[in-house]
């Protein structure tokens, strides 16, 4: 009696160790599901604005998974972001037809322009028959660029055809020129196309002949769709990775679950198997007066204990695969959210550069539009004093010609540095156009206003530049206003050129007020 009950023991104790290999996979389980809950939030915060649908999913598989403790049942949620995710893999590539079909119209219309050189024909054709590639966000930017292209050739041929319209076609050159500078300042691209076109933009500051303007546009045209095509690449290399993450992710964690499951089921029927074999035990020892007399029974209920350590023994196996395969779904986890702080990381820096000029490191047009409309809404709702004002550099034309882009450039960075120390943290600044700089003041005094633009215009004066052995004096001309009655933002950019104008018109190194 006392060996069976020893046994018993044993295997009573060996029970238990079970049920902690168990729990200790349960506890695994539950830190997956953590784990997933902050991958999701991350892939989520990464993923924002590429695609609504994908938005929304993946904030209710959020939700879903704060309430929902069991992993499976989430599992069909997980099928239908992988399903989104692979569908925006291919969005890009329908919106590259978009702009395929509108590069071909413009193609047909260079093409049927006769005073077009062969060459350059057969160049634009060449350029035109790689199949073009980019991300939809830089499609309208591609769609300028290919209006500007058509413009250029419009210039050549009515310059040729016609002479009466020199000076007409010269202004249009001139804007256009000026307006690819500004579109090459807002692309913002890395490594050898960033410097190529960095390269073309300084030549185009020098001036250019028509022909010359029409090369240019196809050098540019080549290289946005270069840079596009490059952007698009490493996007769509981490979509694919996440897609492909996300389908590992699922199917390993539906076969946990199920393993899970079918182990709990396992155990739970061996625990009242055991549980019914010790009460045949503890009753047989208090009704039976004699052992060998049970002895035949006692035999079977050792036999059944034996089946029972054996089938506990595979499930400790089967427990065992489980917790590799636990940790093999939390280093996949891990690899995917570091995927995803990478790549986060590289939206967010995306994002700074969209706002900010290459050259001075103030913000950009579009960063001051962005502001000019969000103080214009303040202003409706308080009524508070809104200034705008617009600062130019007094010949800068000629301080490039004399000595160089390179100080141009120099010139630039120096005085936008010192606005910017003149400036309050609430105050904003943001280059306007090559040479021309927008301040916005919100919330301050007349004698504030009037003393800060005051000291912007001295502090410039007294910057101490050299060129070529040269000693170089500086000024600026300030045009400003504020929002008044019913002003909307164009009517303030409107006035503020105006009162530029008008302070040139004075004279140099002057502020202009107009209301």
């Amino acid at each position: 009696m006392n060996a069976v009950a020893s046994e018993v023991s044993k295997l009573k104790l060996r029970l238990d160790q079970a049920q902690l290999s168990y729990r200790d996979a349960a506890l695994k389980s539950r830190r997956e599901i953590v784990i997933l809950k902050r991958l999701i939030s991350r892939l989520s915060a990464a993923c924002r604005g590429l695609d609504h649908e994908l938005d929304q999913k993946l904030i209710a598989l959020r939700q879903e998974l704060e309430q929902n403790q069991d992993i499976s049942k989430i599992l069909p949620r997980l099928a239908v972001v992988e399903r989104l995710v692979s569908r925006l893999a291919n969005f890009a590539e329908r919106e590259n037809q978009d702009l395929s079909r509108h590069i071909s119209r413009s193609s047909e219309v260079l093409h049927q322009m006769h005073s077009l050189p062969a060459q350059l024909k057969r160049e634009l054709t060449q350029a035109l028959s790689q199949p073009g590639e980019s991300l939809s966000q830089t499609h309208q930017q591609v769609y300028r660029l290919l209006a500007f292209y058509e413009r250029a050739v419009k210039l050549l041929s009515t310059q040729e055809s016609d002479a009466s319209q020199t000076a007409v076609d010269l202004d249009v050159q001139l804007k256009l020129t000026h307006d690819l500078q500004h579109l090459i300042t807002e692309l913002d691209f890395d490594g050898e196309t960033g410097d190529k076109l960095q390269t073309i933009r300084n030549r185009l500051l020098t001036g250019v002949t028509p022909s010359a303007l029409l090369e240019i546009v196809l050098d540019i045209l080549r290289l946005v769709l270069d840079g596009t095509h490059q952007e698009r690449r490493a996007s769509q290399q981490f979509l694919d990775n996440v897609h492909g993450e996300l389908a590992t992710l699922q199917k390993t964690t539906q076969q946990s679950a199920e393993q899970s499951q079918t182990i709990y089921e396992h155990r739970s029927g061996m625990t009242t198997e055991l549980a019914d074999l010790a009460q045949q035990i503890r009753t047989g020892l208090k009704e039976r007066q004699s052992l060998d007399s049970w002895r035949p029974e006692l035999t079977a209920m050792t036999k059944e204990l034996l089946i029972l350590a054996e089938r506990n023994r595979a499930l400790e196996k089967r427990e065992q695969a489980l917790l590799e395969q636990l940790h093999y779904n939390e280093s996949k986890i891990i690899s995917l959210y570091e995927q995803t702080q990478d790549y986060r990381k590289r939206l967010q820096d995306q994002e700074q550069r969209m706002f900010l000029d290459n050259l001075t490191r103030v913000y950009n047009r579009a960063a001051f539009h962005d502001r000019l409309n969000h103080e214009y809404q303040r202003w409706l709702r308080n009524q508070h004093p809104l200034c705008v004002a617009l600062v130019d550099i007094d010949e800068f034309k000629k301080i490039n010609t004399s000595f160089g882009h390179a100080a141009g450039d120099k010139i630039l960075k120096i005085i936008a540095r010192a606005i910017r120390q003149q400036l309050s943290p609430t105050d904003f600044i943001a280059r306007f156009s090559d040479d021309a700089f927008m301040l916005i003041l919100p919330e301050t005094d007349e004698e504030t206003r009037n003393k800060r633009l005051g000291c912007i215009r001295e502090a410039i004066v007294k910057l101490p530049f050299r060129f070529r052995d040269k000693n170089v004096t500086i000024s600026v001309s300030i045009g400003a206003t504020l929002f008044e009655a019913n002003d909307t933002p164009p009517d303030i950019i409107e006035r503020t050129e105006k009162a530029l104008i008008s302070a040139r018109s004075a004279g140099n190194n002057r502020i202009l007020w107009i209301a």
